[in-house]
C-alpha cells in the first residue's frame, strides 16, 4: 500500500489467453463488491468462475464497464504477446469523492481520488497438455489468493473511505482504466522518461511472464 495520497492496493492475477477475461472480471466484481455501498440480495451476489464463487455486483452499469475494460485487456495482451509467449498487463481502478471548490456556488465540484487498486496480470501459453493443467490450477489458486488479499486490505483499512451522505445511489464515482490512469501533472522530463521506460517494455513481457511460469511450476 502507497504510504503517500491515496491508499494503493497492489495485486497479481495470472491466467492463459482463454480464462484472462473471466479473472479480470471476477478480480474486478469483487473489489466492486467491497467498494458499493448499496444493499445487494444475498441470492444474486456471486457468480462462478472457474469454479470459485466471487462476488458479484449486479449493477448494470457497473456490469457493463467491468465486461468492457476486461474484454479490452484481453485483446490487448493477445495482441502485444509473441507467437505462443506469454503477456503482462496491468488494469487500475480507482474511487473518488466530490468536493466542491472553495469560492464557488455551484457547478465546480473536483473529484478527489480516495483509493487506488493496481491489478498486474501475467499471461502464460500453455505449451502441453501437461502444461494447460498446470496453468489452470495456478489460475485458481491465484485467483483465490487475490481475492483472499481483497477482503484482507479492504476489512484492515477503512479509515480514509470519505463520508457516506447518500444511501439510495452509489455515493462515489470510479473509473478503471487499462495502463495507468492518465496524468496532466507529469513535466516533459517525466515524459521522456516515461517514454524511454515503455520502449524497453515489449522486450522484458515474455521474460516476466516466463518467470511467473517458472516460479507457477509450469514450464
Amino acid at each position: 500500500m502507497n504510504a503517500e495520497g491515496p491508499p494503493e492496493f497492489l495485486l497479481e492475477a495470472f491466467a492463459d489467453p482463454n480464462t484472462v477475461r473471466d479473472v479480470v472480471r471476477g478480480i474486478l466484481h469483487t473489489i466492486f463488491f467491497m467498494r458499493f455501498f448499496q444493499s445487494i440480495q444475498a441470492a444474486t451476489a456471486t457468480r462462478d468462475c472457474l469454479g470459485i464463487d466471487l462476488a458479484y455486483v449486479p449493477d448494470s452499469a457497473i456490469e457493463t464497464l467491468i465486461d468492457q475494460r476486461a474484454t479490452s485487456l484481453a485483446r490487448q495482451l493477445d495482441a502485444e504477446r509473441p507467437s505462443g509467449g506469454g503477456g503482462r498487463g496491468q488494469i487500475t481502478v480507482q474511487f473518488f469523492e466530490k468536493k466542491r471548490r472553495k469560492g464557488t456556488w455551484f457547478g465546480a465540484d473536483d473529484e478527489l481520488c480516495w483509493e487506488r487498486w493496481t491489478i498486474k496480470i501475467t499471461v502464460a501459453e500453455p505449451k502441453t497438455e501437461s502444461d494447460r493443467a498446470k496453468v489452470r490450477k495456478a489460475t485458481e489458486t491465484t485467483l483465490r489468493s487475490t481475492v483472499f488479499k481483497i477482503m484482507t486490505y479492504v476489512t484492515g483499512h477503512m479509515d480514509h473511505i470519505p463520508p457516506i451522505t447518500e444511501s439510495n445511489v452509489n455515493p462515489f464515482p470510479y473509473r478503471i482504466y487499462i495502463g495507468n490512469p492518465p496524468s496532466n501533472q507529469q513535466s516533459p522530463s517525466s515524459q521522456q522518461k516515461a517514454a524511454t521506460a515503455a520502449a524497453g517494455v515489449g522486450a522484458r513481457v515474455d521474460a516476466v511472464a516466463g518467470g511467473w511460469a517458472k516460479k507457477m511450476g509450469i514450464y
